[in-house]
């Protein structure tokens, strides 16, 4: 997810080092807890959620909501092996791979009381395939039956539209079976059915509130339902949201009230967690990093360990100079990488030019996209021949969402380019918000950072990232030959036949660089001491979400 929110959200990147719903028996977590009216956790989200519909759902600070208001079929294993039920109590698949049969877990309700059939997987599942709808992850799901020819659906024609949707492969044959047709066998389907946005929804709610359903305004809780460990109880806009447990959900969380706070400042953030009116931040700004690893106090709060998130640059191949690879690799070249980690992330991170993070299949280190100024230069040679003038390059802006620890980054970039290769990029800081929607209308020329982490741990979960009109990567960047091997390793019934064709595909997308490959991250974040119950884990949630368990979290004595 674009952090994120993978947990796999798409990710913005904030100062500091980034940082499902539990089933069984109610969890007990030992002697020492607070009284109820001190589970109170206040965790930072960084930023407002654009939607409260998990279908529209793509970035972190989404998720975060998402995942505990909705539960999906399935969840990951702690130690990311495979799914486990969540929703659903069992499944079965055909032998032919294609059919997966869902049993709906007895008793499963929405926090109104109301019963969760598997029409509402129906509903969806539709929905996120529903062309009017765009669901970023939409491309995720293109592997059920009928789904294929998404992007040729004219979201304008109704009866268009509704004949694309009546036929897809999702099927409830009675109130507890669930069951989706594949085109094709697929083993790691089982992931997708994890992703927190495949929860059910009501589809009375969703026809009351029509273009409006999921909207970020004060009456949301009693407009939103959902079958999560957790409900949202307050929601005072471009402050805070406030979950509280769903009384409804089969194993109730000690925790009586999460408040998701909005601190896009990693230093107000700091203070907050150092006055006490914070328990758990994104990360640590970068500056502040040899102050808390020296402080006494501070450095046994540290979470840090591996993560599966990489971090890039978009460039916006749509629109000249920057649709010439050429460019993008000369200004990819011209970053020093070691220097960045060194100086402005205080060695927190590694330097990265690969696609797939070290830690998972498919991690392959390269040196396409290194730093070498004498290559950037002669890259940006070939870019002027190729017609790319000094009017065009003087027009490159690098848009950057605010934030003093972001205005760091996008000035040691500035240097870097003036330096290496005499382009004096003009660097934007707009409003979070709007800097998201203009990566997605790409009203931009350079933006960043931005980033991938890991949903679930298979190469299908990055690759299709940049196939042509995901609605994960902004770059605009279409090409055919590495939407040819993605398909391939996707659909290859052996992994060796994936990891053949995954491979030729990170080597294209490297080379033609849609983004500039920056660093791989690590996580590197506070947690209150008295804090407990977590679990870390190299996905991309630490405290609720897809493994470290809502129901288990607690506030010590």
């Amino acid at each position: 997810m674009h952090l994120g929110v993978s947990i796999r959200a798409l990710a913005l990147a904030t100062a500091g080092v980034f940082a499902a719903v539990a089933c069984g028996p109610t969890t007990t977590t030992g002697n020492n807890q607070a009284p109820p009216d001190k589970q109170v956790l206040r965790v930072n989200i960084d930023t407002e959620p654009g939607t409260l519909d998990p279908t529209q759902q793509q970035w972190v600070y989404e998720a975060a909501v998402g995942r505990n208001v909705f539960e999906a079929l399935t969840r990951p294993k702690g130690d990311l092996s495979d799914v486990e039920g969540a929703a659903a109590s069992s499944w079965t698949i055909s032998p032919d791979g294609l059919t997966w049969t869902f049993k709906i877990r007895s008793g499963e309700k929405y926090s109104d009381g109301t019963p969760v059939t598997a029409s509402d997987f129906v509903t969806s599942y539709k929905r996120i395939l529903d062309p009017t709808v765009a669901a970023s992850y939409e491309s995720f799901f293109e592997i059920i039956a009928g789904a294929s020819g998404y992007a040729g659906v004219d979201a304008k024609n109704a009866a268009a539209v509704k004949t694309f949707v009546d036929g897809l492969g999702v099927s409830a044959p009675d109130a507890n079976t669930f069951v989706i047709k594949l085109d094709h066998a697929a083993p790691w389907f089982k992931w997708v059915t994890s992703l927190w946005l495949a929860a059910p929804i009501k589809k009375s709610e969703v026809d009351a509130a029509g273009a409006n359903f999921g909207a970020v305004t004060p009456d949301a809780a009693a407009k939103i339902h959902g079958n999560g460990a957790f409900v949202i109880s307050e929601l005072v806009p471009k402050d805070h949201i406030t979950l509280s447990p769903n009384k409804q959900y089969r194993t109730q969380a000690v925790l009586q009230k999460v408040q998701l706070l909005y601190y896009t400042d990693a230093n107000v953030e700091f203070a907050k967690f150092q006055n006490g009116e914070l328990d758990i931040t994104r990360g640590v700004p970068s500056p502040d990093v040899p102050t808390v690893l020296g402080d006494p106090k501070l450095s046994k709060q540290v979470l840090r360990g591996p993560t599966l998130l990489n971090w890039w640059v978009d460039f916006n191949t749509t629109k000249a100079p920057l649709n010439n690879t050429d460019l993008r690799l000369a200004l990819s070249k011209s970053i020093d990488r070691d220097s960045y980690i060194k100086n402005v992330r205080k060695g927190i991170g590694t330097p990265s030019t690969y696609f797939i993070p070290n830690g998972e299949r498919g991690y392959e280190p390269s040196d396409t996209q290194k730093f070498d100024c004498t290559a950037a230069k002669a890259s940006l040679a070939k870019a002027k021949s190729a017609g790319v003038t000094d009017a065009q390059l003087a027009t490159l802006h690098y848009m950057y969402s605010a934030s003093s620890a972001r205005k760091v980054t996008a000035e040691f970039f500035q240097q870097q380019w003036q330096t290496c290769l005499g382009i004096n990029v003009t660097v934007d800081a707009v409003e979070s918000k709007t800097y998201a929607r203009n990566l997605r209308t790409h009203n931009y020329s350079i933006g960043g950072v931005s980033g991938w982490q890991a949903d679930y741990p298979d190469g299908q979960d990055w690759f299709d990232i940049f196939v042509t009109g995901s609605g994960n990567q902004f770059s605009g960047w279409s090409n055919k030959q590495y939407d040819d091997l993605v398909q391939k390793g996707d659909n290859a019934p052996k992994q060796a036949d994936r990891d053949t064709a995954y491979s030729a595909a990170q080597k294209l997308l490297e080379q033609e660089a849609p983004v500039m490959f920056l660093y791989q991250d690590e996580k590197f974040l506070l947690i209150a001491s008295k804090v407990k119950g977590y679990t870390k884990t190299a996905l991309d949630d630490d405290w609720i979400g897809d493994v470290a368990t809502p129901t288990s979290m607690y506030i010590a004595a």
